[in-house]
């Protein structure tokens, strides 16, 4: 009985709002955390202030944390949002999250004033005599304006992308809400209040746009022009007003990601353009061009990678500790190895589903085309991770991956597709090419059956202690390099 009456009510108010379930879930998720918000005022605050006065966590600290924890302030995802415009046109995302944006702001502002909660770093340098008197005039605590960015731009974005991909979002929404509480800028209450804020301010902007304001019947448009301004105007105010040291780690982190993801779309324009046109000629020359190059990539790697390690070195960049004998282990090493495994495993993985002859698509083939090339990026990235002065790294290696492993993916998927012909344009079709796809992710496609012979038949066993070893490798050089000869 309470089931079926619970069900009419529910339909009646879908029917009189014009709410879908999915509507209904949001309001109900933003009603919890605001009570979860007024519960942790009264309840949980002093308790976790307590704490972590105790056991400060000093995650902020972090080179990488700190970047990342700029997605919570508005003009970054704006800024990447305005990229992603420029290389993919889609306007819709963009303005729904700016009106998103608007609504946040007009919401947290006045409440930070009317609340007036001083944030729990400033009332430790009260304490400490570090300052006089609290200054409530320039940062204060509630709500989170940096969750309530964070949750409003993942609520639009997520109605645009695939329940993976939202629930990416949501994760990073809940880990910058939970570092502006470890870095002691926020208490708990505040982080409930700014993800209720944010969740309802992107639902509201989303409701505004389909019902009231759809952006097919307004004037307004979103040009290529305006939005070049926006990404070069951006950067210059956050120099501006945050100074040159966090323009400088915005430049390095998300500058760097954007030119990489501006030359990769660049690149596999130009190179779908290219091989479209080669196949209306005589492509002989061009295969055997390819193919050279394809063979020669180990080499460029191993002279690429001594080049980094001797630039490290004249630079005294020390690599970062694994196994470090008095000082922590660096959360940089531990990702580093992370990665270098997961590239050892997934070269390990697809080399015992090879079967020579036949068209491969099980196993980590049913993923990516070319999982192989894939775990070897992998192994690359985590030993560049491992390694310093990452600008030099990333300006030596990614031209080098371009080129190389550009036309190593070129040249095998033209020799596919001479052999099996429409077999492979199937298997193409519905698999990409290195980067898994989260829209097409396969669910009993990937079940076959891997084999300790076809794995040892492709002398892989050599490669993957190679690749497993490169970490304490570089352990080594770094204790007897930095630590033995150059005393650093």
């Amino acid at each position: 009985m309470f089931a079926k009456a619970k069900t009419k009510i529910d339909e009646k108010l879908r029917i009189k709002l014009n709410l879908s379930r999915i509507d209904i879930v949001l309001l109900v998720f933003v009603l919890i955390l605001g009570l979860l918000s007024v519960w942790s005022y009264f309840k949980l605050d002093q308790q976790v202030f307590s704490l972590l006065c105790q056991k400060p966590v000093n995650w902020h600290k972090n080179f990488w944390v700190k970047a990342f924890t700029y997605l919570g302030s508005a003009w970054l995802p704006i800024w990447l949002l305005l990229i992603s415009y420029l290389l993919t046109g889609k306007q819709r995302p963009v303005l729904i999250t700016l009106l998103a944006l608007i609504i946040v702001g007009l919401m947290v502002n006045p409440l930070k004033v009317a609340v007036r909660r001083p944030r729990p770093s400033e009332i430790i340098r009260a304490r400490s005599g570090q300052e006089e008197k609290l200054d409530l005039t320039r940062h204060l605590s509630f709500p989170s304006g940096d969750a309530a960015v964070a949750f409003a731009v993942a609520t639009v974005i997520a109605s645009f992308v695939t329940w993976p991909l939202a629930c990416l979002l949501l994760a990073a929404s809940t880990t910058i809400a939970l570092l502006r509480v470890t870095a002691m800028t926020h208490y708990p209450s505040d982080v409930f209040a700014g993800a209720a804020i944010g969740i309802f301010a992107g639902w509201l902007a989303l409701q505004i746009e389909r019902r009231w304001l759809p952006l097919e019947r307004t004037r307004f448009k979103l040009n290529r022009r305006l939005a070049i301004l926006g990404i070069i105007i951006i950067p210059l105010f956050f120099g501006l007003f945050e100074g040159i040291r966090k323009l400088l780690i915005f430049l390095k982190i998300y500058g760097l990601l954007a030119v990489c993801i501006l030359l990769y779309t660049k690149t596999r324009e130009n190179l779908v353009t290219i091989y479209a046109k080669i196949n209306l000629a005589d492509s002989y020359r061009f295969d055997r061009i390819l193919n050279w190059i394809r063979k020669r990539r180990t080499l460029a790697l191993k002279i690429a990678f001594p080049i980094i390690i001797a630039e490290n070195i004249i630079d005294k960049e020390k690599p970062h500790e694994l196994l470090p004998l008095h000082d922590e282990v660096s959360a940089l090493a531990i990702i580093a190895l992370m990665l270098v495994l997961a590239g050892a495993f997934l070269r390990f993985w697809a080399k015992g589903h090879l079967k020579k002859g036949d068209l491969c698509t099980t196993g980590p083939y049913a993923f990516v085309r070319h999982p192989l090339y894939l775990g070897s990026l992998l192994v690359i990235a985590g030993v560049l991770v491992q390694l310093n002065d990452r600008l030099f790294n990333l300006g030596v290696m990614i031209p080098l991956v371009i080129v190389f492993y550009g036309a190593a993916i070129i040249y095998e998927e033209r020799s596919l597709e001479k052999r099996f012909g429409r077999q492979w344009q199937l298997y193409k079709a519905k698999t990409p090419a290195i980067i898994p796809s989260l829209q097409n992710w396969p669910i009993r496609r990937y079940i076959g059956k891997w084999s300790w012979k076809a794995y040892l038949a492709t002398g892989e066993l050599r490669m993957t202690l190679v690749l497993l070893s490169l970490p304490f490798l570089i352990e080594m050089m770094e204790d007897f390099v930095f630590e033995g000869m150059l005393g650093i």
